[in-house]
């Protein structure tokens, strides 16, 4: 029972966030009132996105181009529409950047509006001083030491043409960004790598990363600066954060009588976030809940990892703590975890029984807890949501 409310709990979260309202308004309120707007929309929401966007707009949109992964439904029209890879680019995602770059350049009036969701750091890829292939094996080595997000993408900035405001760079008209923000800690240059925005990081930065987890020395470039003279001045606005996310599955608890806190979010590897909710769950009093927006990392160690992704990873390492009538609920924002087909996992103490502490141990092993979700009927699995909010955690205790 206590795992069915947490997971309606957050699917009704995630509808209630209106991401295309939110877009309209900001459209409204940071584009200038005349003129014509070309938009280019990058990442996981562009469609919801692009559908705010558009509709503030009307007759003054201009050229549209959207980049999106792959598996996600767009229904709009005069849209160019480009596919692309993720998590790890592809030759497609070159191709992304290159015509993303010539979109920006070939703007000579008017102003140009910058939609940018998670995703955008594979989807368009401009590699620096190497080849993808090349570009590719230091992220997805990145990707497996457990390294944060943030650190990734301060990598993957000084790897490339285009993140690290390249699309600033290349602009001959105003750029105003939108972002709907999948970073727990950070700013609006690490959402997609920030290929529109100024970046406070520096090459020696990224040196740092690189030679700290993998000892790796490729060569770098410096991002745009924000304090260099003459560099340009995009105007930003953040719309939506992993925390609004927080906040509305938490609304949802107390809706059906749960006494709800807020834990603040949090980016760990999953061993240390299994450790803090073992404990946490021995002390829920009934009736209570803890929500936590969060992004888990997971250092993988085997060479041929399994079907999986970090929720359902932290749903199988927690269930094995759970005391009875105490539930957990790992929940990817944007449907897809890892290579899971799911959006997480919602599981509680009978997991263990009903699979066996052998089972899953095994499958933590190969990092391969999908199928261990799909047979014990713990998998979320609803698609792609049209946001990208970073992961959300509940731990409840309904008796």
């Amino acid at each position: 029972m206590t795992r069915a409310m947490l997971e309606r709990a957050f699917r009704r979260a995630l509808a209630r966030i209106d991401l295309s309202a939110m877009v309209h308004h900001a459209v409204g309120t940071g584009v200038p009132r005349s003129g014509e707007v070309d938009v280019l929309a990058i990442g996981k929401a562009a469609p919801t996105m692009l559908s705010g966007a558009l509709g503030a707009l009307g007759t003054r949109a201009g050229r549209v181009l959207g980049i999106v992964p792959d598996g996600l439904s767009v229904r709009m029209r005069d849209v160019e529409l480009l596919r692309a890879a993720h998590p790890l680019p592809d030759a497609r995602s070159v191709r992304a950047a290159e015509r993303a770059l010539s979109f920006v350049a070939s703007a000579h009036s008017g102003v140009v509006l910058v939609l940018v969701s998670g995703g955008a750091s594979s989807l368009v890829s401009a590699p620096y001083g190497m080849s993808l292939a090349r570009k590719v094996e230091i992220t997805r080595a990145l990707l497996h030491a457990s390294v944060t997000i943030s650190d990734v993408n301060t990598v993957r900035r000084h790897l490339s043409w285009i993140k690290g405001g390249g699309l600033a760079r290349e602009a001959r008209v105003p750029l105003v960004t939108i972002i709907a923000s999948d970073v727990i800690a950070g700013g609006p240059h690490d959402v997609g790598s920030g290929p529109s925005v100024a970046d406070p990081t520096t090459c020696e930065d990224a040196r740092n990363i690189l030679e700290r987890h993998l000892h790796m020395h490729p060569r770098l470039r410096e991002t745009l600066d924000p304090g260099a003279p003459g560099s340009p001045r995009p105007r930003v606005r953040v719309v939506v954060s992993p925390h609004v996310l927080a906040r509305a599955v938490a609304r949802e608890l107390e809706r059906i009588g749960f006494h709800t806190r807020i834990l603040p979010a949090r980016t760990h590897d999953v061993s240390r976030f299994a450790a803090d909710y073992a404990r946490l769950a021995s002390r829920l009093g009934p009736q209570e809940a803890l929500v936590r927006a969060a992004e888990p990392t997971v250092s993988i160690d085997v060479a041929r990892p399994g079907q999986g992704g970090r929720a359902s990873h932290l749903a199988s390492l927690v269930a094995r703590s759970l005391p009875q009538g105490v539930a957990f609920l790992a929940g990817a924002s944007d449907g897809v975890d890892g290579s899971s087909r799911a959006a997480g996992a919602v599981v509680d103490a009978d997991f263990g029984s009903r699979l066996g502490a052998a089972a899953i141990d095994a499958a933590l092993a190969a990092f391969d807890t999908a199928h261990l979700h799909s047979l014990a009927g713990t998998a979320i699995v609803n698609g792609p949501t049209g946001h990208n909010l970073a992961d959300v955690h509940v731990l409840a205790r309904l008796r």
